[in-house]
């Protein structure tokens, strides 16, 4: 490992940088029972929103782990939650244990489905199986509502919107959450309309045929991301600054603060753009191993999309061959091999050779 120059190093610098972040929050904490926070969920006091409760994803094993836990009195993790402007909290973390107590007791509100689940075997104590909220005895049942749970309660006292970066930081359970989760999550502003936005494109039936993904892969809203990525790159290929990540973070970050903006344009790009490309089917966007590749969708829709009014009188002929050449092309290739595959720097030349190869 190379050695660094102590005589270098900004230790000012590290100080200002340090405090500056530390004093953008304030924390506190408190001992809440669960009965607390099913009256306070009850009464709207603290939101899980919709586009993250449906991401509830724990099996009924983890779930009777879980409340095998309360019933031993075992401690279990800190819940996280964000104070807003109006007092009341949003669930940071602790999504999977708080939907859990709210579905077995049969009033999670957006998911009725999974209400009033049964108890399966549980490692310890084997005789829950078969029971549910309403087969299980009074006492056993106070017992949950009464067992209690740390609640870490963050507030923001600065312009800086860390929310995004403590959904990362915190969101090391035993089923994470994708970054485009997080995102909507987080980044849905005071309507949901980016986000009604992304859902229409995302699960559009010509879409979903042409990027051909897993069951799993859409639960974790790839192809919401894949509609997101399209939109960052072609409005604002130029500005990227991080990672690819950051870059469609940001561009959802600004779109949700512009609620009065007019998608009817990007709505018919999009249309368009997946018509022309739906006369192919989704190994156009496949590495001959059948993996999905980023750097071919990325190059194929901006390319395209860049030369819409050409490619949308275009023959299949055309699109083959132009295709063909993407995934031929030797410049292409060396910016699109593995590792590093997401650097600025390779995405940015990617997308100057679609246009050469797709403009020509």
């Amino acid at each position: 490992m190379k050695e660094t120059d102590s005589a270098s190093l900004d230790i000012d610098k590290l100080e200002q940088e340090i405090n500056e972040q530390r004093n953008s929050l304030s924390t506190d904490r408190l001992d809440m029972s669960f009965g607390e926070i099913m009256s306070m969920y009850e009464k709207e006091e603290i939101i899980i929103n919709p586009d993250f409760q449906r991401l509830f994803r724990w099996d009924s094993d983890q779930q009777t782990r879980f409340v095998e836990s309360l019933l031993l009195g075992i401690p279990i993790p800190p819940i996280f939650v964000a104070e807003n402007d109006e007092g009341k909290w949003e669930l940071v973390d602790g999504l999977q244990r708080t939907s859990t107590i709210l579905s077995f007791f049969g009033i999670l509100k957006t998911m009725p489905d999974k209400n009033l689940w049964v108890l399966q075997e549980g490692e310890r104590i084997p005789s829950l199986e078969g029971f549910n909220i309403e087969t299980l005895p009074s006492k056993f049942k106070l017992n949950l509502k009464r067992g209690t749970c740390r609640i870490e309660i963050i507030r923001w006292n600065s312009k800086y919107d860390m929310r995004f970066e403590l959904f990362n930081r915190l969101n090391t359970g035993g089923t994470p959450l994708t970054a485009q989760e997080i995102r909507n999550c987080i980044y849905r502003g005071t309507s949901s309309k980016f986000n009604d936005f992304l859902k229409e494109l995302a699960n559009s039936s010509e879409f979903l045929k042409l990027i051909d993904l897993d069951t799993s892969q859409i639960e974790e809203l790839y192809n919401e991301e894949l509609v997101l990525r399209f939109f960052s790159l072609y409005s604002n290929h130029t500005s990227i600054r991080g990672s690819i990540s950051q870059h469609m973070t940001e561009y959802m970050k600004d779109a949700i603060s512009n609620p009065g903006y007019d998608y009817s344009g990007n709505i018919e790009l999009f249309s368009k753009l997946t018509k022309i490309l739906s006369q192919l089917d989704s190994s156009i966007f496949r590495h001959s191993n059948g993996a999905f590749a980023t750097a071919l969708y990325d190059t194929i829709v901006f390319g395209i999309s860049k030369y819409i009014d050409i490619y949308d009188k275009a023959s299949k002929d055309l699109l083959i061959q132009k295709i063909d050449e993407v995934k031929t092309d030797e410049v292409l290739i060396k910016f699109s091999r593995k590792g590093g595959n997401n650097q600025k720097s390779r995405i940015k030349n990617r997308l100057k050779e679609a246009q050469r190869i797709f403009g020509e």
